[in-house]
This record gives C-alpha cells, structure tokens and sequence, in this order.
C-alpha cells in the first residue's frame, strides 16, 4: 500500500535523476573542455576543478535528498516537515500526532542543524522474499550538502515509544532506493503520475 495523493511525476523524478547520476560527471567534462589548452602545458586549473566540483556535490546532494524525501513520502500518511534545527524537528508534528514522546527522540539523538525532512513512515511493505513487512518509522533525511551525500536518520517505533534509530547514508553515485530498500527492508520504488491521471510504477 502506498499513499497515492503523495505520488510524483515523470518530469521531476526524471530531472533529479538525471541531476544526481549526472553532474559530477559534467563538472569534470566541463572542466576538461574549459582548460585543455592550459591542461596540454601542464597547468591542471585545480582551483576551476574545485569549484565546478564543489557545484556538482551540492547538486547531486540535494537531488539525493529529493528522491529519498520522495521515496518515503508515498508511504507517509502525513504532510512532511523541513527544519534547520533539532528543535524544530522535536517539535514536529509527525511526533505530536502518533503520541511519540520527543524526549526518547532527543535520547537516541537528533542531527543539531541544516537543512532536514521530518517525515513519518507508517505502511506495509513487500521485503525481497515477496512477504509483508510493517513500516513503522520516523526518518530524518539531511544532505551534507558539500559532499554527495545523504544521511539518513531512521527512528523505528513500537506503539508509542522508540526502539531503535538507524543512520546510514546514501552516497553518489549508488542507487537511492537501492539504500533504502538494503538498509529499511522492504522494496522501494517510486510511483510517478501519468499523463492520463493515474499511478504508474518507477525506479
């Protein structure tokens, strides 16, 4: 089961996925085409790599953290919250409204700062063997921004009290949904709208 008033489109999808998989890549060839003359007398223009590079990695970072706030959207029975500081996400209503106390969450420990999805994870799964699994989390996505990166931050949930955190982090250039689906077990795929008004499956 998914939440389909979540779902996204091919457009969107199609451009983050093209964002992330492809900046890095066009940052070098931008590099290369810019400063072969210089590049063919030994002088390598680092400082212009550095820069094309650091615009990549924030690029491709916030892609990541797109297509994971998408990935688990669809199953997220609430509106998603975005905060710059712990407080904020303590103060979520993700917690509020399923009773989950702050304080445990505060315990386990909350990213301090930057930009963060709050989004709370509430659905059944189907894991690798084809079996139903319950998805019962509360998942803090933050990108690191100045590097490729995405950390994931996942507070599992039982009745009204948290269990577990997990962190792990999605990296350029492995699959989003692949980490999810390896670290969260269950299979995530995205379900974009079709031109017609439906749900289509994705990647």
């Amino acid at each position: 089961m998914v939440y389909y008033e979540h779902v996204t489109t091919p457009f969107i999808f199609g451009a983050l996925l093209f964002f992330y998989y492809f900046s890095i890549p066009a940052a070098f060839i931008l590099w290369f085409g810019r400063s072969y003359n210089y590049l063919r007398k030994g002088n390598f223009k680092l400082k212009r790599l550095a820069l094309y590079l650091f615009i990549a990695f924030v690029i491709t970072s916030l892609a990541a953290f797109k297509m994971v706030d998408i990935y688990l959207y669809l199953h997220s029975p609430m509106q998603e919250d975005t905060c710059l500081v712990s407080s904020c996400v303590l103060s979520s209503p993700q917690l509020s409204v399923y009773h989950i106390p702050p304080k445990e969450m505060r315990d386990y420990g909350v990213p301090a700062f930057g930009l963060m999805r709050v989004i709370r994870v509430y659905d059944v799964g189907t894991d690798e063997l084809g079996l139903q699994r319950k998805m019962d989390y509360v998942a803090v996505l933050r990108p690191l921004v100045f590097l490729p990166v995405v950390e994931v931050n996942v507070y599992y949930v039982k009745g009204r009290t948290i269990v577990k955190r997990d962190r792990f982090y999605v990296t350029w250039p492995r699959s989003p949904g692949g980490v999810l689906s390896k670290n969260l077990g269950v299979s995530f795929t995205v379900i974009v709208l079709t031109p017609g008004g439906g749900g289509g499956g994705g990647v």
